[in-house]
């Protein structure tokens, strides 16, 4: 069964989702991790000029809120940032041979609806405290953007420049490679990580959102507070989970995949799936076309015809999904 074709909306909010093979905790935290993940996630942002808005790594699997120009920019992105991160932990880490991800990331579109965004950020926040592993936002020990929204202050990370390393062996060395010297030859740089804010929140002083997220926050570990009060069962601890084996492979995970869209109002999600079936009707349209010898067929703006280049949008700043399912 095939894929459903690419395709996002210039410049809009998604929650992209990736889960590790099998869920193992290879995503564990750990000092290393935590800056392998975020030395990669740096160099990818630099690279790419992506806007990210939050990102938060569990055990198993990571979130982020990203907000690329078009499909072509988040496809390119995902694939230099998923392929190091698969060679810096999966395999130089964990010492795991491929594949460390269990299949392509899922992207869900966030509408332009203030408590939409809201809702998701504050969703990807609330991990490490909503599975009651930890009592409060901020005791994640892995990478959690929480603080970094708060004050301002980039994330930090490692990344690990392979050819560098290479080449000062090669010329330096006997040929063989050598960590230690290719790092004090300027092998290992610092990369930071810069956190934007939500789209619906771009009029508002800097002041004024991070204390909405501040306040989220706060809300987030008080729930929190009042559930372990009604349940009795206490967290499992920041000891505890750093200490989970990173080969574990639960038995019982959840296999619903995740939603196309996100959404607040009945008529904002229905215009959004009828919009996209449009896509993907003329989509398909254009794909049996091409099948039949017609190379001078036009493929829907923003998707990636079979085995062509990226189709780009011709105004980026007029395309919206309306319910016609015409990109305008």
């Amino acid at each position: 069964m095939g894929r459903d074709p690419r395709y996002i909306l210039p410049n809009s909010l998604q929650h992209v989702v990736d889960v590790v093979h099998q869920n193992r905790f290879l995503l564990c935290p750990s000092e290393e991790v935590n800056e392998r993940f975020l030395g990669v996630l740096g160099r990818a942002q630099k690279l790419y000029d992506m806007r990210i808005c939050a990102v938060v790594v569990m055990a198993s699997h990571y979130h982020l809120l990203l907000r690329p120009r078009d499909g072509a920019h988040l496809a390119t992105f995902m694939c230099f940032f998923k392929t190091n991160l698969s060679k810096e932990i999966g395999g130089r880490l964990r010492g795991r041979v491929p594949p460390f991800f269990a299949r392509r990331y899922h992207a869900s579109m966030v509408s332009d609806e203030e408590a939409a965004q809201v809702q998701v950020l504050r969703y990807v926040l609330s991990h490490g405290v909503k599975e009651n592993l930890v009592d409060s936002v901020l005791a994640w020990p892995g990478v959690h953007c929480a603080a970094s929204l708060i004050d301002g202050k980039p994330m930090e990370g490692i990344w690990l420049d392979r050819s560098a390393a290479w080449r000062v062996c090669a010329t330096d060395g006997d040929g063989m490679f050598d960590g230690d010297a290719a790092t004090a030859h300027g092998g290992v740089a610092v990369e930071k990580v810069e956190l934007a804010s939500l789209p619906c929140w771009e009029h508002l002083p800097e002041t004024e959102w991070r204390q909405a997220v501040r306040e989220m926050v706060d809300d987030i570990d008080h729930q929190a507070v009042v559930e372990r009060r009604v349940t009795g069962k206490p967290s499992l601890g920041v000891a505890a989970v750093l200490s989970q084996d990173p080969f574990y492979a639960p038995d019982d995970v959840e296999t619903s995949p995740p939603p196309r869209f996100h959404a607040i109002r009945r008529e904002v999600r229905a215009s959004l799936v009828e919009a996209w079936r449009q896509v993907l009707a003329a989509f398909a349209l254009a794909s049996r076309a091409l099948r039949s010898g017609d190379r001078s067929v036009e493929f829907p703006e923003g998707t990636f015809p079979p085995a062509l280049p990226f189709v780009p949008f011709t105004n980026p700043t007029a395309v919206v999904l309306r319910a016609r399912g015409q990109p305008a």
